[in-house]
């Protein structure tokens, strides 16, 4: 079960509106597809990430750079493979963009390893669930938004069976956030999370906002004392 080939694309998806947080826009979506054969036909294919700046440079790595170093490689000698793509770490000027190049690579081979054990890549790495809590990313600034929406979106996540959701704050002024968090913050049967909000400023309160059934971030990430999982952007 020796790795035959490797291709990659990019894809970009316009959005019709701005779906951005308080620091950044999200004009598009995008993600690397990336599909692997072996040399007795087996195929894998996945997507990776959300990098809407370097997805072109991502795909020219993994056929330039990762796939000559990985081809003809058992795919069960997943160590193996991730230290050949690995070294090239540390002498690449770009690190993140090439550890994201890995990564679709690595995901890959894991896959492959799936379908030819008949297991699931969640089975191959120990996992025994076969449900988990999930959290929604809500509370997005938008032209006309009023507060009542926000507390039907916040109940519609929990109608979803949603465990929490991250909230996005930090383009305004404290206290008018506050009054954005208020509704999330009231809605029945409240789960723990930090009382403060973060924003690129520095850390702030908003006293008027008791926690509730929301995790409020930005892009300094928060972290959740129900779950005690960190949240990024």
């Amino acid at each position: 079960m020796r790795i035959h080939s490797i291709e990659a694309i990019a894809v970009d998806i316009p959005l019709s509106r701005n779906f951005g947080g308080s620091t950044y826009a999200v004009l598009k979506r995008s993600t690397v597809i990336t599909r692997m054969r072996t040399e007795g036909g087996l195929v894998s294919e996945v997507y990776n990430g959300d990098n809407r700046e370097h997805g072109p440079a991502i795909v020219r790595l993994i056929h330039e750079e990762l796939a000559p170093r990985v081809r003809g490689l058992n795919i069960l000698e997943t160590e193996r493979i991730w230290e050949r793509l690995f070294t090239l770490s540390h002498t690449s000027r770009d690190r993140k963009t090439l550890m994201e190049a890995i990564a679709c690579v690595d995901c890959a081979v894991w896959d492959l390893v799936g379908k030819a054990s008949g297991k699931s890549v969640c089975a191959l790495l120990g996992g025994h669930r076969e449900r988990l809590p999930i959290i929604s990313i809500g509370g997005y600034y938008m032209d006309g938004k009023t507060l009542a929406d926000i507390g039907r979106e916040m109940e519609a996540y929990r109608a979803a069976g949603m465990a929490g959701c991250k909230f996005k704050v930090g383009g305004l002024a404290p206290e008018e956030d506050a009054r954005r968090v208020r509704p999330p913050a009231e809605q029945p049967e409240p789960t723990s999370c930090w009382p403060w909000t973060r924003t690129a400023a520095g850390r702030r309160r908003t006293p008027s906002a008791s926690p509730g059934w929301s995790s409020r971030s930005t892009s300094a990430g928060s972290r959740s004392r129900a779950t005690g999982t960190t949240t990024s952007p």
